[in-house]
């Protein structure tokens, strides 16, 4: 369940829960006042029937919550809650008409539904129920049943033939408090939504920094235990290198065994780098320091150990000899050539994959553009997701773009992601100056 949905599922929960509340006290109320204080309800059947209705209605609503509710913000969240207050605004003021109008002192309960409409509802649902509250009590400041036992001596509107200056002032005064609260209530409501989606975004980046602490312990340690039977493999390659050099045989694809020997020799020793870059592959070399290098540099770095380099076709300014960036050099530079290397695993035929490099004002922008099949729109949502990958299996894990987006959002910067179905895809990583 998303943020949006918890927030409005915790606030229907307590809305149906006040609402029981809210029938059983007014049933308590009138038998109360009934039995104990023999007052003469003359509109009891409307007060039976809003009573009623509240019970219903809230039947009703707890069957569809318990039974349709969604994770999703595209719901009527507003609108069914909404309606719901609207309802039990206009059965308050029904009550209230029945039962002495503003001479009731449950007449205060005004505040109280307004109180959980801002607290609930959106701002513009808010505001729209205190206009109509302020109708509503205007309107029972017009006319009303009164009650012998509740008669303070204020007739109504209608009663006298005019406003008087006390119904003005009650008008004024409620209509003054009913928009405090909302005011207030609403702004503290905001400032609270406010703080917990901060709070969430720290949760969410102390997530990440989670992971990769996770992944570079995992790299470290995959390092540290592929290093001794990378060496014993690279010793035993050697001497059987060089054995072959002191005694050359003679048979058919002699020499093709020793050039065999050689690429295991040159591979060994590229897998001894990728080992020594596993640091900064997890999203930042250890000990690494900021320094400056030139647009130029970055760019020939990050394109160094790719399979397929002759297709990458780079366009540099003239300009990048000379611009320089502050930036851990490594770690952005794997980070870099991951996404290209994924840019030219994307497309198998031969063509180009073309990387720009471009410096404009404070930023600068690293343009990678393949000729692939492009991402779907559900693809371009996950492809940041770690161990996501739409390669083969033992091609991929997943992790490229994740640990890249993490190196860049450490510099303050963003990666881009852009691609419709067949027309390959963009990647644009941005890097502030």
């Amino acid at each position: 369940m998303n943020a949006f949905s918890e927030r409005y599922s915790i606030n229907a929960t307590w809305l149906i829960k006040l609402r029981w509340v809210a029938v059983f006290g007014q049933v308590l109320t009138v038998l109360g006042s009934m039995l104990l204080f023999n007052i003469e309800i003359p509109m009891l059947w409307a007060v039976i029937v809003v009573i009623s209705a509240t019970a219903i209605s809230n039947l009703i609503f707890q069957f569809w919550f318990k039974h349709w509710s969604v994770d999703s913000a595209g719901r009527p969240w507003d609108l069914a809650l909404g309606l719901i207050l609207l309802m039990d605004m206009l059965s308050l003021t029904t009550l209230l008409f029945a039962t002495g109008g503003p001479n009731n002192p449950f007449s205060l309960f005004f505040f109280v539904n307004l109180s959980l409409c801002a607290l609930i509802l959106n701002r513009n649902w808010a505001w729209c129920l205190n206009g109509l509250t302020i109708l509503c009590f205007a309107g029972l400041i017009y006319e009303h049943h009164h009650i012998d036992q509740l008669d303070l001596g204020l007739d109504t509107i209608r009663d006298r033939g005019d406003i008087s200056l006390y119904h003005m002032g009650l008008l004024i005064a409620f209509m003054t408090c009913s928009s405090v609260i909302v005011y207030f209530m609403t702004r503290l409501t905001a400032e609270v939504g406010e703080q917990y989606n901060q709070i969430q975004k720290a949760q969410a980046q102390q997530a990440r920094s989670d992971k990769m602490e996770a992944l570079g312990t995992l790299a470290a340690g995959t390092a540290h235990e592929l290093a001794t039977p990378l060496s014993t493999i690279a010793v035993v390659a050697r001497d059987v290198e060089h054995a072959f050099e002191m005694h050359p045989l003679d048979f058919p694809g002699a020499d093709d065994v020793l050039e065999d020997v050689h690429l295991i020799r040159s591979q060994l020793d590229r897998c001894r780098n990728i080992l020594d870059r596993m640091a900064s592959h997890a999203g930042e070399t250890i000990g690494e320091q900021i320094q400056s290098v030139s647009l130029e540099k970055l760019a020939h770095s990050s394109l160094e150990g790719l399979i397929g380099r002759g297709r990458v076709q780079l366009d540099l300014p003239q300009a990048a000899a000379t611009t320089l960036v502050n930036v851990p050099l490594d770690g952005l530079s794997q980070a870099l050539r991951g996404l290209v290397q994924n840019a030219l695993d994307a497309d198998p035929s031969d063509r180009p994959v073309s990387v720009s490099l471009r410096h404009e004002n404070d930023s600068w922008s690293f343009e990678i553009h393949d000729q692939g099949p492009g991402m779907t729109p559900e693809i371009l949502e996950r492809v940041s997701e770690p161990f996501f990958t739409t390669k083969p299996p033992g091609k991929g894990m997943g992790l490229g773009v994740f640990l890249a987006k993490n190196v860049v959002r450490r510099l303050q910067g963003s990666v881009e992601f852009k691609s419709d179905p067949g027309k390959g895809t963009r990647v644009i990583v941005n890097v502030p100056a």
